[in-house]
């Protein structure tokens, strides 16, 4: 905050010859010799030894009206003539007057005023002098505050050119995103949890009775954060718990004490929303906890302009270093290319909604790239394949694992990679409750999405630059479509285009079994910023929640999927907005998309033929992209 100037001081008037004035302290007007030798009434003159000359009215008579003028001493000369042009007032009358009745508005006006200006005129001349000096100081030091504060809100509130050029206004006003590309070689992260139960009650597959803080949010939080602070990515995390319960002193101190050092805590605990119980009587009060989930949207309106990138998951949900890299880097490149789309695109054939006739290639529109972002899918690490394992039929689609990479000395070679497991699910849990450790690429399994869900797109060639591997090909997840513009759908090379499911439709993007929710999401200020502003979304992303779109400040018809399982973000839901997330299909990146449930409890819940192991996912994806590509060769003659 730009410290507020106190009252300006009283100026006081220096004669041409340095000699201070203290006529304006008492409210008596002060007259100078040349208004005397006019038959104006004036005060006495005398020139102390020390050489200073001072106005007095002390020889003003008030009974008789007459005025006794002084005689000089001995030791005192007569003003010659020049010493009396010397004490002439060098400020002229009329201004003089303005100035000396602007004096007596303050005196009159301001309380204390007139004796603060008293105590200011007994002052020795040196001394007021020193004062007045460091008045003036103060002032350029807070002109220098005030320069030092607008430059840098300016800087921090608006785009750069290019981007003005492209950004609608809305956000570019708002700010400039310092550091969401990674342009920043620090950027600050909130890492928000939150979590319902502090002891697990037995269902879904838990263990009852488990101590849900201390074995699961506290170990997996830790490892999380652990791997963002400390090399190779040294970003700076703060961590924010947000808590259906109310969290104890012992606990939350042993949760600072688990933190590494320079990280910081905030609890919200107790954190339900009230509401109303109409099931079972409307005058009832109860903790609404399926609204708890809704939460994280006021902290992060909160924080908005605290943080480059907020990560917002549930309590079991493990996010890594390798994941927030990966978004930002990912998001820095889908920034280029949005900033380069153009408006429209010329000679464009009309947006085709069928699965196998949509365009996988070529431009997209700022429109289509605005609603771009990084995706997760979440996965389990199989516990104990003998009771509860994986499917066992694989979609008609063949997988292939062979890759062609660049080798050092720069030659093109075929290579067989399969999924990394390493990124996801190698914890470093403390304690660790019979989590698996380093489970291999094979264990690791998706329940929430399979191939018959998915694309292949190849993203637009940048104008400036070198095309970037992250995206190049890139998977096209389900969700986008509802109470959306047919012309900022996304399209991909359908994995049955081909004809590999027969007549089988490709499945709605809303289907919980294919969906792929994240258990929670990932976004930049700007990114932020774009959804809530710039009309991505039907209703507001952050605070209030208002009607039309939401009743109840949004408690009433919204559930734990549609705040944080992404159905807000990636559908068309009501209040959705409609985001269309992709993850890059390169072998060297593919692997950075797939986020640990470390309760491992879906695996227990559902059937085993959803049990999709996550390396066959991205073997089957290998045979969409390949047979996109030849169709591309095929439709271009080569040209890509």
């Amino acid at each position: 905050m730009i410290p507020t100037p106190r009252q300006r001081p009283r100026q006081r008037e220096t004669s041409d010859d340095g000699l201070t004035k203290d006529h304006l302290s008492s409210g008596t007007t002060a007259v100078d010799p040349v208004s005397s030798s006019k038959g104006l009434k004036s005060p006495t003159i005398s020139v102390e030894k020390l050489g200073v000359t001072t106005l007095r009215d002390d020889n003003i008579s008030s009974s008789s009206g007459h005025q006794e003028v002084a005689t000089p001493s001995k030791d005192e000369k007569p003003l010659t003539s020049s010493s009396k042009s010397s004490n002439v007032n060098c400020i002229p009358e009329e201004r003089r007057k303005k100035l000396e009745k602007g004096l007596h508005t303050v005196q009159n006006r301001v309380p204390g005023a007139k004796k603060m200006m008293d105590l200011v005129n007994m002052l020795p001349p040196r001394v007021r002098m020193v004062i007045l000096s460091l008045w003036l100081l103060w002032k350029v030091v807070l002109f220098v505050i005030f320069l030092h504060v607008l430059l840098f809100t300016s800087s921090q509130l608006t785009t750069d050119s290019s981007q003005d050029a492209v950004s609608s206004g809305s956000t570019s006003r708002l700010t400039r995103e310092v550091s969401d590309t990674n342009s920043n070689n620090n950027p600050r992260i909130l890492y928000i949890i939150t979590t319902l139960a502090e002891f697990n009650n037995g269902l879904r597959q838990t263990v009852k009775g488990q101590d849900r803080l201390g074995e699961v949010l506290i170990p997996i939080m830790v490892d999380s954060v652990e791997s963002m602070v400390h090399e190779p990515f040294n970003y700076h995390v703060d961590v924010f718990i947000i808590a259906a319960y109310q969290l104890k002193k012992d606990r939350e101190d042993y949760i600072r004490s688990r933190l590494p050092d320079g990280v910081g805590l905030e609890v919200w605990d107790d954190a339900c929303p009230l509401g109303y119980e109409a099931k079972h009587s409307e005058d009832a009060v109860i903790d609404n906890t399926r609204a708890l989930a809704r939460q994280h949207r006021y902290v992060i309106k909160d924080k908005l302009m605290h943080y480059d990138l907020f990560v917002a998951f549930e309590d079991d949900m493990r996010i890594t270093g390798d994941h927030v890299a990966h978004f930002m880097n990912m998001s820095k490149e889908i920034e280029k290319l949005r900033i380069e789309a153009p408006q429209t695109v010329p000679n464009q054939l009309p947006v085709k909604t069928d699965p196998k006739e949509q365009n996988y290639h070529g431009p997209l529109t700022q429109g289509q790239m605005n609603r771009l972002i990084p995706g997760f899918i979440r996965v389990e690490a199989l516990v104990d394949e003998a009771q509860y394992g994986a499917q066992t039929t694989l979609a008609n689609i063949d997988r292939d694992f062979m890759y062609d990479v660049v080798t050092e000395q720069g030659q093109v070679q075929p290579k067989e990679i399969h999924f990394n497991s390493r990124i996801c699910c190698h914890v470093q849990m403390k304690p660790n409750k019979n989590t698996p450790v380093h489970p291999p690429p094979q264990d690791i399994i998706i329940w929430e999405t399979n191939i018959k869900a998915l694309s292949a797109l190849k993203m637009p060639t940048p104008k400036v630059g070198k095309p970037s591997d992250l995206v190049d090909w890139v998977g096209v997840l389900p969700g986008p479509g509802k109470r959306m513009d047919v012309e900022l759908l996304i399209g991909g090379y359908w994995s049955g285009r081909d004809g590999a499911f027969g007549d089988e439709e490709k499945p709605g993007g809303g289907r919980p079994d294919i969906i792929a929710q994240q258990g929670g999401w990932m976004a930049t200020r700007q990114q932020i910023l774009r959804m809530n502003n710039d009309g991505l979304c039907m209703g507001s992303f952050i605070p209030p929640f208002d009607p039309p779109m939401y009743r109840n400040d949004g408690q009433e018809s919204f559930n734990v999927e549609f705040w944080s399982g992404g159905y807000q973000l990636f559908t068309g839901v009501r209040g959705g907005c409609n985001m269309q997330r992709i993850f890059s299909l390169h072998p060297d990146y593919a692997s950075n998309h797939f986020i640990y449930h470390v309760a491992n409890n879906k695996q227990k819940q559902l059937n085993q033929e959803r049990m999709l192991r996550a390396d066959n996912l991205l073997g089957q994806l290998n045979t969409v992209r390949k047979a996109a590509e030849r169709a591309l060769v095929k439709e271009t003659g080569g040209k890509r």
